[in-house]
């Protein structure tokens, strides 16, 4: 079965069906349609440093293992025995040399490999076929800067092609002075009562809720950000306004809302009340100058929010990684990575691992703030009466895009809008349509 996507999607109306966001049958479909075709994020190089490092992850509801094998080599395969499927490895991150089924002691190397099956003389009399057997392997798998990337499908676009305009942004945070970056502080992991789609496109595109929803937060300090930066308030109507706010969409579903910091004012500041706030200048003015000579005046100023399609964001006032799993139609559980720039001196890693906790994660003030939200929202798409009736997606679809100039992508003006949320399920209707990735390839347009 696949999905009619003109009675769930309506790009023209700018309306979004209900049943989206609370429907088994189209929870499991999509499942199969998007999260097993399109590109997913699975982890950072710098977990895995030295041979026989690994860590566990999921592609969809897939339990994936990632490993670094004994040639440098970074592997991905199904953390499943290919005798009974039983886990091959239990612990969430560690070093092996091999991975033992614990169930009937089938082994695999760190590339897969079926090395051992105890019986293989007297019980299988040297039959089994033990190339054949090995973990199944992702068909795709790259690295953007140290980012872990897999794919399912070997008919998908590669991975730079897939993000599109979304790499011109995200160098800028996994890479900014050309020394790469690492994960730090573990992973935060948590359950929500809520669908993933309501996260990813609330970091895709929706800057409207900000002054609204975390209003109480910014009043207590949570405006202070996760890198003790105190954030300006502005009369965030009035920027609309300014070509230095945008957004963007790609074709494949990715996108964002940017501002520009200004021309005077290039460097982030910290609070004068920081201990940290004398280090911090001078890294953050240090690092806006490197970032200028390396990738250009423009994205040394970048912020804002974003998501790549469908589930992965670099939160940019905390640089984190948020990636938001799938475990059913009402359930996500969402995974946030502390994500250093290596170039920082260790004062400014600390000083930021300890604010993005006060900010974001699961006792985060603005990540309750959007937990509640997405919850309420979830709630709200599965009544009868209320499946009945579309959400309105069509703020901003009428403003002309502002076509690529310089080292800007072709964007809209203003960072605020529906636009690249319509466009996220554009590319979720396109998938779950059963389209062939040749054909979105070929005729797919971003809203």
């Amino acid at each position: 079965m696949v999905i009619e996507e003109n009675k769930l999607v309506d790009i023209e109306r700018g309306l979004v069906s209900r049943k989206n966001f609370a429907d088994p049958e189209i929870y499991k479909q999509e499942l199969e349609q998007v999260f097993a075709r399109s590109w997913l994020f699975l982890g950072h190089e710098s977990q895995i440093p030295n041979p026989g490092d690994f860590f566990n992850t999921y592609m969809g509801e897939d339990p994936i293992l990632v490993t670094r094998g004994k040639d440098g080599k970074v592997n991905a395969m199904l953390n499943s025995c290919r005798h009974r499927g039983n886990s091959v490895e239990r612990s969430d991150l560690g070093n092996r040399n091999n991975f033992m089924c614990t169930y009937h002691g089938w082994t695999y190397d760190l590339e897969g490999k079926l090395i051992t099956v105890p019986g293989f003389k007297e019980l299988y009399h040297e039959e089994l076929d033990l190339e054949n057997w090995g973990l199944v392997a992702v068909t795709q798998l790259e690295s953007f800067h140290g980012l872990i990337f897999a794919n399912w499908d070997p008919e998908a676009p590669g991975l730079l092609e897939y993000m599109g305009e979304y790499a011109w942004f995200l160098e800028t945070r996994v890479n900014p002075q050309g020394q790469g970056s690492e994960v730090v502080g573990g992973i935060f992991r948590w359950v929500m009562d809520c669908n993933w789609k309501f996260a990813a496109e609330n970091f895709v595109g929706d800057g409207y809720h900000g002054f609204i929803s975390h209003r109480s937060a910014m009043l207590v300090g949570a405006q202070r950000g996760a890198n003790g930066v105190q954030q300006q308030s502005v009369n965030r109507w009035k920027t609309q306004e300014d070509p230095n706010n945008f957004r963007f969409g790609t074709k494949y579903g990715s996108g964002g809302g940017f501002h520009l910091l200004p021309d005077e004012a290039p460097a982030i500041t910290a609070s004068s009340d920081d201990p940290n706030a004398k280090a911090i200048n001078a890294y953050y003015q240090q690092r806006f100058e490197v970032m200028e000579k390396n990738l250009g005046r423009t994205r040394a100023r970048l912020g804002g929010w974003n998501a790549m399609f469908p589930n992965f964001s670099i939160n940019t006032s905390a640089d984190q990684i948020h990636v938001w799993n799938p475990r059913g139609p009402q359930s996500t559980e969402n995974w946030v990575y502390i994500l250093v720039d290596k170039a920082a001196p260790p004062e400014v890693k600390k000083a930021r691992i300890n604010a993005s906790k006060r900010v974001f994660g699961p006792t985060g003030l603005l990540e309750e703030d959007d937990g509640d939200n997405w919850k309420l929202s979830t709630d709200g798409c599965k009544g009868v009466i209320a499946q009945r009736y579309p959400l309105h997606y069509g703020m901003g679809l009428d403003d002309k895009p502002m076509e690529a100039n310089g080292d800007l992508p072709r964007r809209r003006q203003g960072s605020l809008g529906d636009t690249n949320q319509l466009n996220m399920a554009r590319m979720w209707s396109e998938l779950m349509s059963g389209k062939s990735w040749q054909e979105i390839k070929d005729s797919s347009e971003p809203v």
